[in-house]
């Protein structure tokens, strides 16, 4: 079952992932619809849903929105953002989280910038995994003996390590504004694998035991 979306004007000020500013963003457009979603019980549930698409008054790019349970028509202020998303994982560490927030903030406007920051971003993984000795470059290989980085993962770190140490040196050469959704796709595909990916499964894991204790309780 679907809802024609509907115009409305509502404006909330949040982070804008485009162009990394706080700014007043504008309603556009209302979308409602059902989801699928599964109870505990395994039963299956038709979730009201809302996607809300918005634009920037900054940069006047688009950003949508997504609500569930029970949607708001025109009140965004706490739906999540699903597009383009930018923020990281709960299973990253808060430093690390906050260094990349702050290179998100400049990305569109200081390329070399928020290269330097993402390079800082990979000194703090390696921080927080307890490789401390050596340059970066050291530390990204000491994460791949331990297998904590497989080799194509670790080529990828130390690509940015390279943009990293381009963007923070006076040289002819420079980080180039086209070059920063790649380094940002990089360093997301190193987080995802050294926290989120373990993260997930965990719970997965967490939550498959516990609907098997729960069919087994079923069955006594």
């Amino acid at each position: 079952m679907m809802c024609e979306g509907e115009r409305t004007r509502c404006t909330h000020v949040r982070f804008c992932s485009r162009c990394g500013n706080e700014a007043p963003q504008e309603l556009l457009f209302t979308h409602f619809c059902y989801e699928d979603d599964w109870a505990m019980d395994g039963e299956p549930l038709s979730v009201p849903t809302a996607y809300y698409m918005v634009r920037c008054s900054t940069c006047g790019g688009l950003l949508c929105y997504v609500d569930y349970g029970a949607p708001s028509e025109h009140d965004f202020g706490e739906a999540t953002i699903v597009w383009p998303q930018s923020r990281v994982d709960a299973a990253v560490p808060r430093r690390i989280a906050r260094i990349y927030e702050e290179a998100l903030r400049i990305k569109r406007t200081a390329p070399n910038a928020f290269a330097t920051q993402i390079r800082r971003a990979l000194e703090a993984v390696c921080e927080d995994r307890d490789a401390k000795e050596g340059t970066l470059a050291k530390r990204l290989e000491t994460l791949a003996m331990r297998g904590e980085l497989p080799p194509l993962v670790n080529q990828l770190a130390d690509t940015l390590r390279s943009l990293g140490n381009l963007g923070a040196h006076a040289e002819s050469k420079c980080v180039e504004p086209w070059q920063v959704d790649t380094i940002d796709n990089l360093f997301q595909v190193v987080i995802t694998y050294i926290y989120v990916a373990p993260s997930q499964l965990l719970a997965f894991k967490r939550s498959f035991d516990e609907a098997s204790q729960r069919d087994e309780e079923d069955r006594e």
